[in-house]
């Protein structure tokens, strides 16, 4: 079967999915394909930098607090111009991609632990900053950049191409992106090969927090808010997202092309969810089964493989 039969048809279904949710009312009106196109494009860039860390055999749950903190700083300095607000929100993703990096590679602390540990302590920075409470500001120039369009377009969603489009090149075509899937299938033999695994590491966590912060300066200035509280569940989505799309947890395996069908399939379904008038809990009851049911399986073919 053709690998692209493959991801459309039935992992994940993502045919099938819309020939089913075109029968809801609304759908395919022009302000609902906008509302998708918006959630499609800030989840895109989310899924691009956690697929990278995915493929390098490590994870990310702090990606959804370093999109509110980023937005919050975006927001915070923007009176004081738009160059200002872009630096802000760009040293936020670095410095948390930074802390996680060192802390997973040079200090060998598990994943999860590290960027749970960053997301806590972002957490409960961002909170005492705001006092809880949304940082407000309208700008017209801040504010099209995620309002504005382009033949229709929105500007987020060209942003998202352009950034896959990137990262599937540098992939694909580039050493650094060979090494990346060398250190998620081993390691070990990528050191041993010469490569520097924990540089590499650090440089993928680094890239995956600076999307998650474009992330967040692009829903802040789409708002004109900077809220403390946005993401709380990001990663559970974003993760459903990248192994639908054919990342695992073990590493060595994703792509972005995989990462944006993932994408596209969780988008739509949880857009049909609030046509349907769905209540958000359950929603995340259902999310919350897919990825249970997706990290199962992805357990069950490695056990297979190796059998």
């Amino acid at each position: 079967m053709h690998p692209v039969v493959k991801r459309l048809f039935i992992h994940p279904p993502v045919i099938p999915l819309l020939i089913v949710v075109s029968f809801i009312d609304g759908f395919w009106t022009q302000g609902n394909i906008s509302n998708l196109a918006g959630q499609i494009s800030l989840d895109g860039i989310l899924v691009s930098g956690l697929v990278i860390v995915m493929i390098a055999a490590g994870f990310d749950l702090s990606i959804g607090v370093v999109m509110a903190v980023s937005g919050v700083v975006a927001i915070a300095l923007a009176p004081y111009g738009l160059g200002w607000a872009i630096v802000g929100s760009t040293m936020t993703g670095l410095i948390a991609g930074f802390l996680n990096g060192t802390l997973i590679a040079r200090f060998k602390i598990n994943p999860f632990i590290a960027s749970f540990a960053t997301m806590i302590m972002m957490r409960g920075a961002v909170l005492y900053f705001t006092d809880t409470r949304p940082t407000v500001y309208f700008d017209p120039l801040i504010n099209s950049i995620g309002r504005g369009k382009i033949l229709g377009i929105p500007f987020p969603f060209l942003i998202m191409l352009f950034v896959m489009v990137v990262l599937h090149v540098l992939l694909t075509t580039r050493a650094w992106g060979r090494h990346v899937y060398a250190i998620g299938s081993d390691d070990q033999a990528a050191r041993l090969a010469g490569l520097s695994v924990s540089r590499i590491r650090v440089q993928v966590y680094i890239l995956c927090s600076s999307l998650a912060a474009l992330t967040g300066a692009l829903l802040a200035s789409k708002l004109a808010t900077g809220s403390p509280i946005v993401g709380a569940s990001t990663a559970l989505f974003i993760a459903a997202a990248a192994l639908l799309g054919g990342a695992t947890l073990q590493g060595g395996k994703g792509s972005l092309p995989g990462a944006f069908v993932g994408v596209l399939f969780i988008s739509t379904l949880v857009n049909a969810m609030n046509l349907l008038v769905i209540p958000a809990y359950y929603q995340r009851i259902s999310i919350g089964l897919l990825l249970i049911f997706l990290v199962v399986l992805d357990g069950a073919i490695k056990r297979w493989r190796l059998k």
